[in-house]
């Protein structure tokens, strides 16, 4: 008898210890991480195949991870700002890279440059046609985020002085997320959005980030100044992250984190 129950205790010892080596985090939140913790979470699972990292496959802003986080349905939440000091409670903000800002058009569009004051009068709805900006007869349709913690604008209003109370044209078209202003601009030529700039704009083939004043919104321009529209991209955990979430998190800031953050655009947080 007493044979039996020790080898029932070693089966469950056995079997406690594999669930215990077997751990599995949640990450979403706002789109401005997403594809790049994607890369991440299966770049970190090939070397750890017994820890699992699930990044949720649509965006759900930065409110959407902060809250998210805050309520335990994530593990890590993906933001494009720290916190504001109403949002904060226990989590933990991290900084993990800075990614430029742009305006993207479509590439049937022939224009590759834009100063400051033709940005405001065409996202004001004072220039309404490509002809009067050197880009062909089509209408000029602005896009624009409901969302009201769009850090792409916001950077635009920080950064750009005629930007900073401007009034977007009334004939704009509102979307929700990211990837609906980075879908439209894809697809339909004469279209103009405030969009975060990647090197492959996340598959989307059709889009170009012009340059401001002169200036290309390029990793290498973020990373020496010169390019003055960035967001910085971070996450948040509720509390110092532990197991799991901080052995990933770790792998995010490693030398091979940082190269697949420069593969997408982004300059990381050292």
């Amino acid at each position: 008898m007493k044979k039996v129950t020790l080898l029932a205790i070693l089966v469950l010892c056995m079997s406690a210890g594999t669930l215990w080596a077997q751990e599995k985090i949640v990450v979403g939140g706002s789109g401005g991480l997403r594809d790049e913790m994607e890369d991440m979470a299966k770049a970190y699972m090939s070397k750890r195949p017994s820890d699992t990292v699930e990044v949720l496959p649509d965006s759900m802003s930065t409110t959407g991870g902060i809250e998210g986080t805050k309520a335990g349905r994530l593990t890590i939440g993906l933001v494009v700002r720290p916190p504001l000091d109403h949002e904060k409670g226990r989590l933990v903000y991290r900084a993990v890279a800075r990614r430029p800002v742009g305006v993207g058009v479509h590439k049937s569009i022939p224009v590759s440059n834009f100063s400051e004051s033709q940005i405001c009068d065409i996202f004001s709805g004072r220039i309404n046609s490509w002809r009067d900006v050197g880009g062909g007869e089509l209408k000029i349709v602005v896009l624009t985020r409901k969302q009201l913690d769009d850090a792409n604008t916001q950077t635009m209003r920080n950064q750009m002085a005629c930007f900073k109370d401007l009034k977007v044209s009334p004939e704009a078209v509102v979307l929700i997320r990211g990837g609906e202003v980075l879908d439209a601009i894809d697809r339909r030529p004469g279209t103009v959005g405030i969009v975060s700039v990647s090197t492959g704009f996340s598959g989307r083939e059709n889009i170009n980030a012009v340059a401001i004043a002169g200036m290309a919104p390029s990793a290498d321009a973020v990373q020496n100044g010169k390019y003055k529209y960035v967001n910085e991209t971070g996450v948040v955990t509720l509390g110092e992250p532990q197991g799991l979430a901080k052995r990933f998190l770790e792998f995010v800031a490693s030398l091979e984190g940082q190269k697949i953050l420069a593969r997408n655009g982004q300059v990381a947080v050292r």
